[in-house]
Parts: C-alpha cells; structure tokens; sequence
C-alpha cells in the first residue's frame, strides 16, 4: 500500500467524495487503516436507531421486519452499540415515535449501563414528529412514550453536541425538562424549537416550557444561532444579551402579552440575520420599536394583518422607517405578505412608501417584496428609488393573488434599473416589452449588465426583432427566463429566448416559498437535517 494512503487525513479527505454508502462499506470492511475512517462516513448521519439494533448479536428479527425481543441487552449487545454510535455525528428522529406503539428496541436503547455508551461523539440531535402524530398526544400510551423519549434525550445530551432542533408537538416540550441543558451541552451553537401545530393554527407551546426556553438561552454563552416557534418578551431580552447570537428566527403571534421595558446594555452585539414570522403587523411594529437592531444585515418579514391591525398601509411604512432607521448596515430585506384579504383597501401606492425609508440604506445588495397587492410604479419612479442602491444584486418586485396587475413600467425603466445597479444579477418585475423606446439606444450606452436571471411574470411582450435585440444586447449572460405559469405569455417569451445569443431557458414563476429559500438561503427539510453539511 502507498504510504500516502496509511495517513489518516488524507483518507478522510478522499473518502468524503465518495456518495455511494456500499462503496464506503466496502472501504471500511477492507483493512484496518480503511475501517475508521470509511466507518466515520457509513455512520455520520443516522435518521434510524434500529439500523443498529440490527447489528445486535443476539437480535431477532420478525417476518414484518422489526424487532421482538425486549429483554435487555447483554455486554457484547452493548460494546456493539457503543461502537456503532460512536461513529455517529448527526442523529435525527423524523417521523418520531410518539404514539403508544414504541418499538421494543426503542425501550431497550434508552436504559444503557451509563451514558457514555450512546453516541459520545454526537454533534447534532434532532427530534421530529410530523403534524399527523399529533392527533393521540394527550392518551395515556403516548405519556408513557413522552417520558421515554425524555430519558433517551438527557442520555443524549453531551458535551460535544452543537446543534439540537426539535419539530414536536407542544404537548411533549413539558416532558422534556430543558433546563439541564447548558451545564450537560454547554457548546450548543444552534437550538430550534418548533411545533408543527402552531404554524397550522394550532395550540402554542405551554407557558411553563416557554419560560424555560428563556433561561435555557440566558445560560448558553456559545449560542449563534435560535429559532423559535415560541416566543414571550422574556425569551427576547434573553435572546439580546445572547453576546454570540448571530441568525434568529422567530414567530411573533398577534399578542405578546404586557410589553417589559426595553432592555439595556450590549444588545444583540453579533446579531446579524433577522427572519420574522408575524400573524399581525401590529405584533411586527411592536418589535422593531422595543428593541435596537444596529448590527442587523438582513432581514426578512413574512406577515398577515390581523383583524386588529389599523391603517395596514401606514402600519406597513411604519415598520420600514423602524428598520431603515435602525440597521445602518443594512443589506438584504424581504417581504412576503402571503393572505390578500387584509390588503384590498391599500393604495397602489404603498409600495413605493414603504421602500423609500430604505433609500438611506446605500449599501443594500437585496431587496425583494412579494405582496397580494397592486403597485403603481413608472418608470421615472423606479429610477428615483434605484438611485440610492449600486450595489444591488437582487431585486424582485412581485404582485402575487392579482388577476389584473398594473404594468406601468416599460423597457425603459429597466433601462433605467440596470444603468444604476451594474451589479444586478437577478431581478423580477412587470413590465411593458411590446415596444423598445426610440432613446433606447442613448439610454443603454455603457451598460454592461450582469443579469442572469429575469422574472417577468404577466408582462406582455412583443415577438418582434428590435425587442429580441434590446434583450440580447442589454443582457448578454442572461439564462433564466421566468413566465407565469397560466397567464404568462408563453410563446411570444419563447421567442424571444429563442433569438438571444444564450438561448436562456424558460421557468415558471418561483413560488413565494421558493424566493424565501433561495435569497435566506434555507433548504428543504430533508436537505437541511440530513445531509453532511448539516451541523
């Protein structure tokens, strides 16, 4: 054997490339020098604790496929586990075992000779349950299976772990007793706490776990980042003395309750990524003006208008001017406004009212408001907000739930956007393209756009050779086209395509969803607890 493939690291490196899990079981059952390494990576993440008990000797398996025995395990049973889970980085439950048919292994796992034969090394503990579990939460099996899986949390719960998230009902975070949590995992970077009810309109997380939740994030000293399903005023002035706190998402309900007094010192000293989910602005406006954000540089807002929000559109301006006042280092804000029904009564003109606080925010690299209701912007507007942003990267503008959108804008005021944001890779907005203006050649001298990716939803457009030839001589690296799926122009947009120099492809529009994840840069459930890269 090459000496160079005697050397631990170089092993690990090389191995991590390799996606197939029977090549790296091949690996690891090939010699001695292959076994850890290759083993590290097999193990790594486990989404299921009976793939170990399937390794036990003593083992016996049913024609169903699981597990019969109950009795406990024996020592050779036991070194086995501890081998095994001592490979493991990333453990993660989902779906969880919360009704009253637990597997008989699960009983056996959580009553080891001590601690220390349970994943020594975990880095990262999720627990999830899908909403569907929910339904039995309260019936006396179910009890017996929350106290269960309480007692195989805390054996869990490490010195070396980093990550805990859980997606469970509310019911079961009493069962759990969080306070132990910063003296057995002092090093916890992130902590997320979630119930699936809550984002269905469901019941909320019992007040007794929240006000532990507050005291658990007072005590974690290495704590980066926090999400949190449940939020009261405590858990916030916790969370702004958190001094490494650098990302917090949050869920803000209509009502937090009497508002305490602002709180004092070092706020929020490392904080840097805000992302909001609101059932009312009032709670939105609530926040901003409580708490100072001087650090923050990117902010998102998804919210609804409750029956209790006044002046929605004043309301809307109002939490612009708090944000924009406050976060001088400002450099990404979103918006998404997903429920039409509070906003029919806004202006068309609230748009605009609400970016123009922003225009004091000169290093703004994204800006991106979804919103269910009509914007009324030409094309001299949107050159007086451009302006102020060169060194803007994205910018979308979307009318979403409308059937008739305005389209005030036309080539010219996209003119006008890339002219003053020669940085802009990617932007959506509606527009006029059934004609290229006469100047336009005079208005697009100089311009050497970026862009990569254009959204034009309803825009209308004509398949005509001068509009084919703005396009491809404005934007000569574009490669995405996005269309409205059903009211799009389809054909008229394909031809235009059809004659650029990149022969861009054709997408449908990203959903509010979509544009969420790719400018938060989230991912989907799946890919954010169970790849490699989760920690």
């Amino acid at each position: 054997m090459h000496p160079c493939l005697m050397v631990d690291e170089i092993l690990r490196i090389v191995f991590r490339y390799i996606e197939n899990p029977m090549t790296l079981c091949a690996l690891a059952r090939t010699c001695r020098t292959f076994n850890e390494p290759a083993s590290d990576l097999v193990w790594e993440t486990l989404d299921d604790l009976e793939l170990i008990t399937r390794n036990l000797s003593c083992g016996r398996i049913s024609c169903e496929g699981k597990h019969s025995r109950s009795q406990p395990l024996d020592h050779n049973d036991w070194d086995i586990v501890r081998r095994i889970s001592s490979h493991v980085r990333r453990l993660h439950f989902y779906p969880f075992p919360i009704d009253h048919d637990v597997h008989p292994w699960f009983s056996v796992l959580t009553s080891p000779p001590d601690p220390s034969f349970l994943f020594p090394n975990l880095h990262s503990l999720s627990f999830g349950a899908p909403l569907w579990y929910c339904r039995t939460s309260n019936s006396k099996g179910s009890r017996a299976a929350f106290r269960m899986i309480a007692r195989l949390f805390h054996l869990l719960l490490g010195s070396r772990l980093f990550t805990l998230r859980f997606d469970i009902p509310g019911t079961l975070y009493p069962y759990l007793d969080l306070l132990p949590i910063p003296a057995l995992s002092p090093a916890i970077r992130t902590l997320s706490i979630v119930d699936p009810k809550i984002r269905w309109g469901g019941c909320s997380i019992p007040n007794e776990a929240v006000y532990s939740f507050s005291r658990v994030v007072s005590e974690l000293g290495e704590l980066e980042l926090f999400r949190s399903d449940a939020i009261s005023w405590d858990v916030l002035d916790s969370l702004a003395h958190a001094k490494a706190l650098q990302r917090l998402w949050i869920y803000l309900p209509c009502w937090l309750g009497p508002r305490t007094e602002r709180p004092s010192g070092s706020i929020f000293p490392q904080l840097r990524t805000l992302n909001i989910q609101a059932n009312s602005l009032a709670s939105c406006t609530g926040f901003f003006r409580w708490i100072p954000l001087t650090k923050v540089t990117e902010i998102s807002i998804c919210c609804s208008a409750s029956e209790d929000d006044d002046n929605v559109s004043q309301a809307l301006v109002d939490v612009s001017s708090l944000i924009s006042s406050q976060c001088m280092a400002l450099e990404s804000v979103f918006y998404s406004f997903p429920d039409p029904s509070p906003y029919n009564e806004i202006p068309s003109t609230c748009p605009r009212a609400m970016l123009e606080p922003y225009q004091t925010c000169h290093q703004l690299r994204v800006i991106a408001l979804e919103m269910p209701f009509l914007l009324s912007l030409t094309d001299n507007d949107l050159e007086d907000l451009v302006k102020a942003w060169p060194h803007l990267e994205v910018f979308h503008l979307i009318q979403s739930g409308i059937e008739d959108p305005l389209v005030l804008l036309t080539l010219r005021g996209v003119t006008s956007l890339l002219y003053h944001c020669p940085k802009l890779t990617h932007f959506s907005l509606l527009f006029d393209a059934n004609r290229v203006p006469d100047d336009i050649a005079r208005l697009s001298h100089g311009i050497l756009s970026a862009v990569k990716y254009m959204g034009v939803d309803r825009s209308p457009v004509t398949p005509s050779g001068d509009v084919a030839a703005y396009f491809s001589n404005i934007m000569p690296h574009l490669e995405i086209v996005r269309v409205h799926a059903v009211q799009g122009d389809w054909s008229q947009w394909e031809w235009i395509c059809s004659q650029h120099q990149q022969y861009p492809g054709m997408r449908e529009n990203m959903s509010p969803e979509e544009l969420f994840d790719l400018l938060t840069d989230t991912g989907d459930y799946c890919t954010t607890y169970c790849s490699r890269d989760w920690v």
